[in-house]
């Protein structure tokens, strides 16, 4: 067995692999796993891999921790001890169903320790829970006609206000990342991004595809209603008698023929 305190972040990579391709029981060999998992976060004593694969409910995002155990980091802490914290995290979220990641399987050897984990969605649906999330709403969680038109507004007014900040906070986080990949040395052919516990934690919700699922429905409707829309306006400008000037210049509607 390789001694710990001799192994660099990169050399996690394939015990990394062959963790996984036993937990999952997967048909490919560690190194060709290995070439598909991607680096998110590496410190001295810790990494962070995510891979998307083939599973019985599709094509899933799994992330695994790996840890030298008995590696001290700058922090102080051994990577027995983050490993411990870590998996310690993900139980008490999936017990207290908060935001973030879901532990499927943990391992550890001498020199190495594991957890793999995936999003909510994706572990609801590994475990057999997803068929929940699709049944129809009972009766009184519907909302009442007469109170759609007022929640209709309030909600497009608040939407987009949302979405203009979320556009500018993005803006800013894009500018820092293309700072941050310019300063890095050899990042002019490619830039590898170590995500910090925030960017992490986004990254998870964004993977998790009842996360923002409403969102990405509600803007799908808007934009297609409005396309439609644009379509019909500028359709009606062919005036079947040969004028070519609506006669509502803001409805862009014709007069009916008597």
């Amino acid at each position: 067995m390789t001694d710990a305190s001799n192994l660099r972040p990169d050399e996690m990579l394939l015990p990394t692999a062959a963790f996984l391709q036993q937990v999952l029981e997967l048909e490919d060999d560690p190194a060709t796993l290995a070439k598909d998992l991607s680096s998110i976060k590496r410190d001295a004593n810790a990494a962070i891999y995510t891979i998307q694969l083939e599973s019985s409910v599709g094509l899933a995002a799994f992330l695994v921790y790996t840890y030298l155990l008995e590696k001290r980091g700058g922090d102080g802490h051994t990577g027995k001890e983050l490993f411990d914290a870590g998996l310690e995290t993900l139980q008490q979220a999936a017990a207290r169903n908060t935001p973030g990641p879901r532990a499927v399987a943990h391992a550890a050897t001498e020199t190495h320790g594991f957890i793999l984990a995936t999003t909510p969605g994706t572990y609801r649906a590994l475990t057999g829970q997803g068929a929940i999330d699709a049944l129809e709403p009972s009766p009184e969680d519907l909302i009442a006609t007469e109170e759609t038109d007022k929640i209709r507004s309030d909600a497009a007014e608040e939407l987009l206000d949302l979405l203009r900040r979320a556009n500018e906070q993005a803006s800013t986080w894009l500018k820092a990342i293309q700072a941050a990949t310019r300063q890095a040395p050899g990042t002019e052919e490619q830039a590898v991004i170590s995500f910090s516990e925030a960017e992490t934690e986004l990254a998870l919700f964004l993977l998790d595809d009842q996360s923002i699922g409403d969102l990405l429905r509600s803007l799908n409707l808007l934009v297609a209603t409005a396309q439609e829309q644009t379509e019909q306006a500028l359709g009606g400008m062919d005036d079947p008698n040969g004028d070519t000037t609506p006669t509502d210049p803001v409805t862009g509607t014709w007069p009916r023929q008597e």
